[in-house]
C-alpha cells in the first residue's frame, strides 16, 4: 500500500462536490459520467437513494488527487446513487493518483467502523476496480462477480465504414429498414437543442413514447420516476451533454432516443416508439440514426449501457461485462 502520511480525506456535501467539478482542478479526469454531481443529485433527489452520503475527497497538501462518491448505510459503504439508475460508477481521481485514492479511502472507512464494500456496477476498467486488485487482490478474486453487461461499438470516420463492419446479414437488414422507411413517405430525424424553449415539451413527449410500447416501461415510468427524468434532462443541456432525438413519420413522432455525448463517446441512456408505427422498425431505425448522428459529431466510441437486448449485437455492439464487487474491510 502506497505511503498515506502526506494524504488527507475530507467529506464533501453534493452542493461541494459540484463546486469542485466547476474550478475543474488540475489533472483531476472525470471519467464516468454518472457520478457527475447534476446526475447524482437528480438519483438523491428522485429515486430515494439508500445511505447517507459521504462524498470522500483525498488531498495531496492543497491538491485534490481523488473523489469517491460514496454513500453509508448499516456499515457497508456503496457508490452514491441507484445502480438501477446510474449505468456505471467509479472514482474520480488524477491519472497516475487511482491506488493513492482508493487506499486513502479505505483507510477512511475502516477508522469510521466500515466494515463492507458493496461496489456497482463496474466496467473492467473502472479505476477503483483496477486499484483494489493492486491492493487487495485475494480479497477482489473473491468478491467479484459479473452481474450485467453492456455492448459497445467503437466508430469510424463515415456512415459507410460503420456499416462495413456489421456482419453481412445485419448490414442488409439495416439498409433494407431505412429504405422501407423512405419509401413509405415523408420522415424526419431530428434533435431538440438544449436552449430550445421547447424542450420540456419534448421530455414529455419522450416519457409519453417511453411508456408505449411495453407495460414494464410503463410500471417504471411512474410520476416520481417522470421528474427524475425531467431533472436529468434539464440538468444534461445545462451540461452541454444532452442528445435528445426523435424520429418522425408523417410529421408525428414516432420514435426518440435520450443520449448523451460525454468525453467523445455517445451514452444510449433510454428510448421508446409508438407501437403504431412498428412496421417501419422505427425503434431501432431511431437508434440506427443516433449512430449516424454521433459519427457525425465526431464521437469515437457509441455506448448502449446495461442490457442483452438483441438489437445491441445486431448494429454493431459488443459485449463488454460488468461487476458488482463486495469485500470486507
Amino acid at each position: 500500500m502506497p505511503p498515506l502520511s502526506n494524504l488527507s480525506v475530507h467529506i464533501e456535501t453534493l452542493d461541494s462536490y459540484a463546486e469542485i467539478l466547476r474550478r475543474s482542478p488540475i489533472g483531476l479526469t472525470w471519467n464516468c459520467m454518472f457520478v457527475l454531481p447534476f446526475w447524482l443529485k437528480a438519483v438523491c433527489d428522485h429515486s430515494g437513494a439508500a445511505g447517507d452520503p459521504c462524498i470522500v475527497t483525498v488531498r495531496e497538501g492543497d491538491r485534490i488527487i481523488g473523489i469517491a462518491p460514496l454513500a453509508i448505510e448499516h456499515k457497508t459503504a456503496r457508490f452514491l446513487g441507484s445502480h438501477k439508475l446510474c449505468d456505471y460508477q467509479d472514482v474520480v481521481c488524477i491519472r497516475d493518483k487511482g491506488i493513492s485514492t482508493v487506499a486513502a479511502m479505505l483507510e477512511h472507512l475502516a477508522a469510521q467502523g466500515i466494515q463492507d464494500l458493496d461496489l456497482r456496477t463496474l466496467r473492467p476498467d473502472a479505476t477503483v476496480l483496477l486499484a483494489l486488485r493492486s491492493l487487495l487482490p485475494e480479497q477482489v478474486e473473491a468478491g467479484l462477480s459479473q452481474e450485467d453487461v453492456t455492448f459497445e461499438a467503437y466508430l469510424p470516420g463515415d456512415w459507410e465504414a460503420y456499416l462495413m463492419q456489421l456482419d453481412g446479414k445485419h448490414r442488409h437488414e439495416v439498409r433494407r429498414k431505412v429504405r422501407r422507411l423512405e419509401n413509405h413517405g415523408p420522415f424526419a430525424y431530428r434533435r431538440v437543442a438544449e436552449n430550445d424553449p421547447a424542450l420540456p415539451a419534448a421530455a414529455d413527449t419522450f416519457i409519453d413514447l417511453f411508456r408505449r410500447n411495453r407495460s414494464d416501461k410503463a410500471d417504471f415510468m411512474s410520476d416520481g420516476m417522470a421528474a427524475y427524468f425531467h431533472d436529468l434532462i434539464r440538468g444534461a443541456a445545462g451540461e452541454g451533454l444532452l442528445r435528445l432525438y426523435f424520429l418522425d413519420v408523417g410529421g408525428q413522432p414516432a420514435a426518440t432516443v435520450l443520449c448523451f455525448d460525454y468525453c467523445g463517446v455517445r451514452y444510449l441512456y433510454n428510448s421508446g416508439y409508438d407501437e403504431r408505427f412498428d412496421v417501419l422498425s422505427v425503434g431501432v431505425l431511431s437508434k440506427v440514426f443516433s449512430i449516424k448522428a454521433a459519427i457525425e459529431a465526431d464521437c469515437r466510441r457509441y455506448d448502449f449501457l446495461k442490457g442483452a437486448e438483441v438489437y445491441k449485437k445486431r448494429i454493431g455492439g459488443h459485449e463488454v461485462p460488468l461487476f458488482r464487487l463486495r469485500i470486507t474491510l
